[in-house]
């Protein structure tokens, strides 16, 4: 009998963990964005997840207003800003794509002792350190894993999602994002789709342009 009880707890216990984490294969994440610290936010970073695509709009309250759109099984990303005049969606091949994140490669991981709940999720504190030196400060929830290692350029190896991170834009300014909504919900994949009245193009016909 003894031998039973211990079965079924840790039946029970299994189940637990199971339940705790969730692959996240489609949904929204929307994350308020701060620019050196402000008290308010400068603009929302939204990240769109269904399968293997990836939409990451970034809105910024000065005008800056960018969205890119990854494709698992072709590799490659479309890049445009909706604002400009010009109309061309540019096209980042995978080989591309990876040498602009090597400054994110070989990440280490360091626990710190914080935790916090951000957008309805626990999070436990974590310092990052880049092979070039560069190192931030993360708050991520193992909750919810990312069903794409893409999902986690900036973290590569990341057990999670981050809700909480920043990221340097030049050598004296720095933009914070910070989770406010989370939705596991039904995307349509037209979502995914970049307008009709954009041209797709290349690095090298894009820079004939100039």
């Amino acid at each position: 009998m003894k031998k039973i009880y211990l079965f079924l707890f840790a039946l029970l216990f299994s189940n637990t963990q199971v339940i705790a984490q969730k692959i996240f294969s489609e949904g929204v994440i929307k994350y308020d964005v701060f620019i050196n610290n402000n008290a308010n936010p400068d603009g929302t970073y939204v990240i769109t997840f269904k399968s293997g695509f990836i939409k990451r709009a970034l809105t910024m309250n000065n005008g800056f207003d960018n969205v890119t759109i990854y494709n698992k099984k072709t590799g490659k990303t479309l890049s445009f800003n909706v604002k400009d005049e010009n109309k061309y969606a540019l096209e980042i091949t995978e080989n591309e794509l990876k040498e602009k994140n090597t400054r994110f490669q070989k990440a280490i991981y360091k626990s710190i002792d914080r935790s916090k709940k951000i957008a309805g999720y626990q999070c436990e504190g974590s310092m990052v350190a880049y092979e070039n030196k560069d190192e931030t400060q993360l708050f991520y929830t193992s909750e919810l894993i990312p069903q794409i290692e893409n999902f986690n350029t900036q973290f590569p190896g990341l057990k999670g999602i981050a809700l909480e991170y920043e990221t340097k834009t030049t050598s004296t300014n720095t933009m914070k994002f910070v989770a406010t909504l989370i939705e596991l919900k039904v995307i349509d994949s037209r979502v995914f789709m970049i307008p009709d009245n954009y041209k797709i193009i290349t690095k090298k016909e894009l820079s004939q342009l100039k």
